[in-house]
């Protein structure tokens, strides 16, 4: 995607620009997202076209066409206008690679992957057809590929008012290659009827199976002549499949196969789903919904007026029929792994797109991984104990090979402050020299890391986990005979008071020894704080706000974990996959503010893309009890149920649930991995599952000799987020250290962290624009145990 131009509006309607996904001869298309939080691809057609004569009155019937094709493997049409000076249309964004981009990169498709991409596009093509509409343009770069399918695109909606125009980018009467050969003649009105996309199919299957085109590549005169006069070019076809393309591939239309043959034909048994034999495969009946209460609503009624009354289909809310509830289990392993993980990704990345303004919580709205206790009282002063740790300990082996002895006293040891720490680093041959050391110590220059976060308030346990990381990360680097400085820790409490955040960003922005920050704990004390940061170009590193301040536009921010608006990838892969749910129950609380209908919007536009079946209820803040919600979303078919929202109101329905004697999955996001969930949920807490963005170093091979460290030093196991700020310190005193001495500034160091990546013991860490690059790790599952949270490792990312 490339950034928006000064010249690009910032709104077309009611849809908001990211960015730019592409452009053409006949206009641009845009990332945006709507009123209600989708995102959607939104084409905007140049307003010469729509002057010609008669193109308004075309485009607008084609519209009204497009939004009766209803097929899981049609991007489907949310939202148009086509009376508007530049007209334009929207429809569902497909994060993944086009059919051209992945066999490109990976190679051809399995047996198994073109049988279920010639079924897929057929059954699509079926519906087209059914529509009145031809597609005209189908080719490997208008089929994308998602883990469960490909997705038809561009059908017909927006063409040039010249029907012969052949050669015109997004032009749909079609790409030399894969025309047909009376698209290629030039023939318009009837003589373009379905047999041509059947012709189209037939050459896109060609291209899946081998790799190129089977009418090969050159000049478009002399593509058109061979569509038209040359047999297509079947070498390399599987010979199951060659009987099928040479009859798609038949200069006579007539007697071409139509869609619902290929259907039977392609399908694994020779027989086809009677669904898409006869029409497209059922999304539901949207009819059938249980309608929201008048305290109950759907994210989307939360967020904003309903679109176009078409998007309501899109949204699979009532009974599934059980050939939308197999499909993701046919397509199962119909992709090369590299496709599959290729998809996550770029579905995590469009996950954590910015939302709409709208969206972004006040200051006093609870967000955030936690919730902000109401009666947390602010600091008195801010806690700003000093430690300067003392080399005693050479080591003259490189850094990637050294390993740490925890000695509880002796001369190797090195004293740090705030808790009794001994932590010594050793060369591996055991000799050191410990008054050389400590002289060559003190000669060293001395620089400072700051830790922002709340220690006395709601928030502490994991306020003070990230100060003792930071602690132990800090300790092991002026164990360093090699150390070029000295580095000083600088403790400063906010207690998660937002007001008291501020001022603690202020006098730690004024210190001119503070280089970084770690920090601050929680959404709410980020947002307060940062602008404060910024103004002084002072590097923060946030270890556990889960919202996405780097969208805030702030330069020095870096956020060092997944945002929750990630996380629900993993929940929808889990659902689906793991607890084997057909229908996922959405229980949104309002009282989360932001956190929640992150979550909640997040997880729906995942299942909506695919789509899967959910029921989404919102609960309003002034309820208490959930009874009447849970048995709405049980009564609606939902067999797992899936809470948006924070731990005293999460215990609300996890007894409401136990009461019910429900045994489908429960699960929820980080907020709920908190002890409040436990104690006030008791034994309806157990079997809950959540998708957090933290490891257990006890359990993480990579984090064992920490894990070992910690448990020695502070008698106790490394709680959540210790492990993550001291990978984070890790990486700032490396790049710190990898900088010339007069580079070793607030911006030196902002710049190298930046451009550089980082190898930790929890996850990689690597940035772009202020956010982790999200390489398809960083998400872990957690689950309650007779009543303790249990870490389960890496979250799945695929069903």
């Amino acid at each position: 995607m490339e950034p928006l131009r000064s010249s690009d509006p910032a709104r077309i309607a009611d849809h908001r620009l990211l960015g730019r996904l592409g452009a053409g001869g006949m206009g641009v298309v845009y990332l945006a997202r709507s009123s209600g939080g989708a995102l959607v691809a939104l084409k905007v057609l140049l307003a010469e076209y729509a002057e010609e004569p008669g193109f308004k009155d075309r485009f607008r019937r084609e519209v009204e066409v497009a939004r009766r094709v209803d097929s899981p493997s049609v991007v489907p049409l949310v939202d148009a206008d086509p009376d508007a000076e530049s007209p334009w249309l929207a429809t569902a964004f497909v994060p993944g690679p086009s059919l051209a981009e992945a066999v490109t990169a990976y190679g051809p498709l399995s047996e198994r992957g073109l049988r279920l991409l010639g079924v897929r596009l057929a059954e699509a093509l079926g519906e087209v057809h059914r529509a009145g509409l031809v597609h005209r343009d189908l080719k490997p770069g208008n089929v994308l590929i998602a883990h469960d399918g490909p997705r038809l695109i561009d059908f017909g909606i927006a063409r040039a008012p010249e029907d012969r125009t052949l050669t015109a980018t997004g032009v749909v009467v079609g790409t030399p290659g894969y025309l047909s050969p009376e698209q290629a003649e030039g023939r318009v009105g009837d003589g373009i009827g379905p047999a041509s996309d059947v012709f189209s199919l037939g050459c896109v299957l060609a291209f899946a199976a081998t790799g190129r085109a089977p009418f090969g590549s050159g000049a478009v005169d002399a593509l058109l002549f061979r569509a038209v006069h040359d047999p297509a070019d079947l070498d390399g076809i599987p010979a199951w499949l060659q009987d099928v393309l040479a009859r798609c591939l038949d200069k006579d239309p007539a007697r071409r196969p139509d869609a619902a043959e290929l259907v039977r034909e392609l399908s694994a048994d020779g027989t086809a789903r009677e669904a898409g034999a006869s029409g497209a495969t059922p999304r539901g009946d949207a009819g059938s919904a249980v309608a929201p209460r008048d305290e109950e609503a759907t994210p989307q009624d939360m967020q904003a007026a309903p679109q176009h009354e078409g998007a309501s289909d899109a949204v699979p809310q009532g009974q599934e029929s059980p050939e939308a509830a197999a499909q993701d289990d046919e397509a199962e392993g119909w992709l090369p792994e590299a496709v599959t993980r290729l998809i996550a990704e770029r579905s995590a990345a469009a996950l954590a797109l910015p939302d709409i303004e709208h969206t972004l919580a006040p200051s006093d709205t609870p967000v955030g991984s936690a919730p902000a206790n109401s009666d947390a009282r602010g600091p008195a002063e801010d806690d700003t104990h000093e430690t300067s740790g003392t080399a005693t300990t050479q080591d003259t082996g490189p850094v990637g090979r050294r390993r740490f002895l925890l000695l509880a006293g002796g001369t190797l040891a090195l004293a740090a402050a705030g808790g009794g720490v001994w932590w010594a680093a050793s060369r591996d041959d055991g000799s050191d020299d410990d008054n050389r050391s400590a002289a060559a110590s003190s000669r060293r220059p001395v620089h400072t890391i700051a830790l922002h976060g709340d220690l006395s308030g709601a928030h502490r346990e994991t306020g003070r986990a990230q100060e003792r990381g930071l602690r132990l990360a800090v300790a092991e680097f002026n164990a360093r005979s090699e150390a070029p400085f000295t580095v000083k820790v600088k403790v400063a409490d906010d207690a998660g008071d937002p007001a008291a955040a501020a001022k603690v960003a202020a006098r730690l922005a004024d210190d001119p020894a503070v280089l970084a920050v770690i920090g601050p704990t929680t959404d709410e004390t980020g947002q307060a704080a940062l602008g404060k940061y910024d103004a002084a170009l002072v590097p923060v590193v946030g270890v556990s706000p889960g919202t996405a301040l780097s969208y805030l536009g702030f330069r020095s921010f870096l956020q060092a974990r997944l945002p929750d608006a990630v996380l629900p990838i993993y929940s929808s892969a889990y659902l689906r996959g793991t607890a084997r749910s057909r229908k996922i129950g959405i229980v949104v609380d309002r009282p989360a503010g932001s956190y929640g209908t992150t979550l909640a919007s997040a997880l729906s536009n995942t299942l909506n893309s695919i789509p899967y079946p959910s029921v989404p209820k919102v609960v309003s803040s002034m309820r208490r009890d959930f009874g009447s919600t849970v048995d709405s979303v049980l009564s609606a078919g939902a067999d797992s149920v899936f809470f948006a929202g924070l731990p005293d109101r999460g215990a609300l329905i996890a007894g409401t649930l136990r009461e019910r004697a429900f045994k489908g999955a429960r699960m929820s996001g980080p907020a709920l991995l908190d002890e409040r969930f436990l104690t006030q949920a008791g034994e309806g807490a157990e079997g809950w599952v959540m998708v957090a963005p933290v490891i257990d170093a006890t359990r993480k091979p990579e984090a064992r000799k920490f894990a070992a460290a910690y448990r020695e030093h502070f008698k106790e196991a490394p709680p959540r987020y210790a492990a993550e700020a001291y990978d984070v310190a890790s990486m700032l005193l490396k790049a710190l250290a990898g900088l010339p001495s007069k580079s070793r500034t607030r911006q030196g160091l902002l710049k190298a962290v930046q451009g550089g990546t980082y190898e930790g013991i929890t996850k990689k860490f690597a940035f772009k624009n202020g956010m982790m690059v999200i390489d398809g790790t960083g998400g872990y599952l957690w689950r309650v145990e007779q009543g303790a949270f249990v870490y389960d490792g890496p979250a799945p990312l695929t069903a």
